[in-house]
């Protein structure tokens, strides 16, 4: 009885998350991109109700940084993303994905990658992140609200997950 209290109560907060995107000002967000330098494609919103991107942006790079391959995300996401690439200086940043319409692992719940509010990142400055990543992630959690990867567990080995959604900062650290 308490798992599915549990699981209602954690569905609510996903629910209203989605609805409301308190990231920031909507609105202003592909202004914003534009004006600090980052290089991207307006999106029309898309998705299936349960992985609907608000306000999507294909982002070939970054303000500062450039991308080893073009990326869709959220705008305030994007925001995020290029913020915390320039906090820890980075050229070049490799990922492996960010819109993808799926449940976390093992998970009832949709990931974050459902509506273009996470990232995965495999090297940084052609520095594999399962060798070098502890100032990226201590960083990152200035920006994200979930920041896994090397040390938290075996999923997330040789990448950073950051994410934007309901979470505790950085807990694993």
């Amino acid at each position: 009885m308490r798992f599915i209290a549990v699981a209602l109560v954690i569905t609510v907060l996903f629910s209203i998350e989605m609805l409301f995107n308190f990231n920031m000002k909507l609105d202003d967000c592909y202004d914003d991109l534009r004006n600090e330098g980052y290089k991207f494609d307006e999106l029309a919103e898309f998705g299936p109700p349960t992985c609907r991107v608000k306000k999507p942006v294909k982002i070939y790079s970054l303000p500062n940084t450039n991308l080893n391959k073009p990326i869709t995300l959220s705008c305030p996401f994007a925001k995020r993303v290029g913020d915390w690439a320039s906090d820890i200086n980075a050229k070049s940043i490799s990922h492996v994905g960010g819109y993808n319409c799926r449940k976390i692992a093992g998970s009832p719940f949709m990931s974050q990658h459902s509506y273009g509010k996470a990232i995965d990142v495999v090297s940084i400055d052609n520095v594999p992140v399962s060798k070098k990543w502890k100032h990226a992630a201590e960083l990152a959690c200035e920006h994200f609200n979930n920041v896994l990867g090397p040390g938290s567990d075996k999923a997330h080995a040789d990448h950073l997950h950051l994410d934007s959604g309901l979470g505790l900062k950085c807990a694993f650290q």
